[in-house]
């Protein structure tokens, strides 16, 4: 790389996250850091996703601490989410529900994530109980709350 900026930092960061392999973003991400950049919402919320990839649950935590310490992203609602999906993913559904109870701004994704989270962890009456009560619903909601189903056949 010429230029070692955010921009390509993010760039390759993100490209990992959604192309993988997921365990190279978290290893730029490390690299990043040893270069003393300050970090953004954008980078945050794809390491968040390649950890949920991962099921990388101590990296995530690492990087959960730094959002907090950075107070600046306690806003930001794809960073939250992506917390929130982490969390479900790799089976720690309360500390998803602590950061989505947190979260000052919630969406149709916040909501699903705990959907997903609730139902991975078989909540099957949580996960539906979340499911009414959101406001909007999207394929992706019903699909998740079709996945309890599942479970509960399975049972």
């Amino acid at each position: 790389m010429i230029e070692q900026n955010l921009v390509t930092w993010n760039s390759l960061i993100t490209c990992y996250e959604q192309n993988g392999p997921a365990s190279e973003a978290l290893e730029v991400f490390v690299r990043m850091m040893n270069s003393r950049l300050e970090l953004d919402e954008v980078m945050l919320a794809s390491v968040v996703s390649a950890c949920a990839s991962l099921c990388a649950l101590k990296e995530g935590l690492q990087i959960h601490a730094r959002v907090i310490k950075n107070n600046k992203f306690s806003d930001d609602i794809v960073l939250g989410n992506a917390l929130v999906d982490m969390y479900s993913k790799c089976s720690s559904v309360s500390e998803a529900r602590r950061v989505f109870d947190r979260m000052p701004v919630r969406n149709v994704v916040s909501e699903t994530c705990m959907v997903s989270g609730y139902a991975r962890a078989a909540s099957i009456k949580a996960a539906r109980f979340m499911f009414w009560k959101m406001k909007q619903r999207n394929v992706v909601s019903w699909n998740a709350l079709g996945y309890t189903q599942n479970k509960e056949n399975d049972a």
